[in-house]
């Protein structure tokens, strides 16, 4: 049995080799983040998936704005600070919103969430199974609208019937924390949640109000105080602010004008809300290998790698990227350490077959949508040489 005493960090000797270790770690751990990020960042600029997914909830979350209702969120652990974070910062940008606990939901706070107010419901689970909230979804009204924010694209939550879209934040198995670091401590996972969190709320507020100045001072109002404020009122008369705010209503021009009339009585938002100002050119990089005009833009292969490159005659050198599936399964059979393309950039082999299975465990219908996602994410491996 371990005693409190013994549960205690003991002091360590030769401090400075401890310290060079913990120092390397903090390294790994920005390095590792800032990848996680910018896969974020292609799959959202290739994925059709993502983007359909996104799409449908920006309607969803403006729908609710529309009608006069709020936006509640839900999660526990790490996911409910997250979801204190961005009810914060909706609440800031004159977004109605309100944090929900799972379990208090079932002890009486449920009566926050009104369906019949046109509320809809965020869930915040990064693996997507948090039984809390799978306890609470059979309390929640079946017309109440239901978003996951995840990053598990096929989990309990993601298939439930009563989720209508994700927000979906993919975490690489290389980059899952446990395969870093050792520890299922989230610290990646969590990134990656707020990360796409704060982008949809800031999406969203662009597109529930539409005129710049109007976001600017409805922003100004919500933060008399600090830093913000000081700032705000520096540059802006406070009194004059009020006035303009109050006046904003449903009714002006300023609310969503990519959208058509809104009629309160259409259910499905995505008939009448084609959200044309989403746009998707996000990414570093060319969206296909044929143009190779900024290699800055892949990383650089660790020396060991590149050693195992240089060493091995199972290397396949292409001068472009492949057209079709076929050339590249052939490829991937017939060369068994590496595939370069134009001599600049190149992937492991294996690497490829796991992409090829993740991609094939998706289910993908149309033959050319399922290319197109193996095109970006082989991309997305890619290493340059030098």
């Amino acid at each position: 049995m371990i005693t409190s005493s013994e549960a205690k960090p003991q002091a360590k000797l030769h401090h400075d080799e401890y310290m060079a270790s913990a120092i390397e770690t903090f390294g790994s751990i920005l390095k590792h983040q800032t990848e996680a990020t910018h896969h974020l960042v292609n799959q959202y600029k290739h994925s059709k998936f993502s983007q359909q997914q996104l799409t449908k909830s920006l309607n969803i979350l403006n729908s609710t704005l529309l009608k006069n209702g709020k936006i509640v969120v839900s999660g526990i652990g790490k996911s409910h600070k997250i979801a204190a974070k961005i009810v914060a910062t909706m609440n800031s940008l004159s977004i109605h919103a309100a944090l929900l606990h799972p379990s208090e939901a079932l002890h009486g706070d449920l009566g926050i969430l009104r369906h019949d107010h046109h509320d809809c419901l965020i869930l915040i689970s990064s693996s997507g199974k948090s039984p809390e909230l799978m306890q609470l979804l059979p309390h929640i009204s079946p017309e109440t609208r239901v978003i996951l924010l995840t990053n598990v694209k096929n989990s309990p939550l993601s298939t439930h019937p009563q989720v209508n879209s994700l927000i979906y934040a993919e975490l690489p198995t290389h980059l899952k924390e446990e395969n870093i670091y050792g520890l299922t401590a989230p610290s990646i996972s969590t990134t990656l949640c707020l990360t796409i969190a704060d982008a949809v709320v800031i999406a969203l507020a662009e597109l529930y109000i539409s005129d710049y100045n109007e976001r600017k001072k409805i922003f100004g109002e919500r933060h008399p105080g600090g830093a913000i404020g000081e700032a705000y009122n520096s540059t802006t008369n406070m009194g004059s602010l009020v006035s303009s705010v109050s006046s904003i209503s449903l009714k002006t021009s300023n609310f969503s004008p990519a959208l058509n009339p809104v009629n309160s009585n259409i259910d499905n938002d995505l008939e009448y809300m084609d959200l044309s100002k989403v746009v998707f050119d996000l990414g570093s990089g060319s969206s296909s290998v044929e143009d190779l005009s900024s290699l800055e833009s892949y990383k650089l292969a660790d020396s060991e790698l590149i050693n195992k490159f240089l060493n091995s005659d199972k290397v396949g050198r292409f001068d472009g990227f492949f057209s079709t599936e076929l050339e590249l399964l052939t490829a991937v059979t017939i060369y068994e350490d590496f595939l370069v393309f134009k001599e600049s950039l190149f992937i492991e082999t294996s690497k490829l077959k796991e992409i090829f299975k993740f991609v094939y465990n998706q289910n993908f219908n149309d033959d050319k949508e399922r290319f197109n996602e193996l095109a970006w994410r082989i991309k997305n491996e890619l290493v340059r040489i030098k």
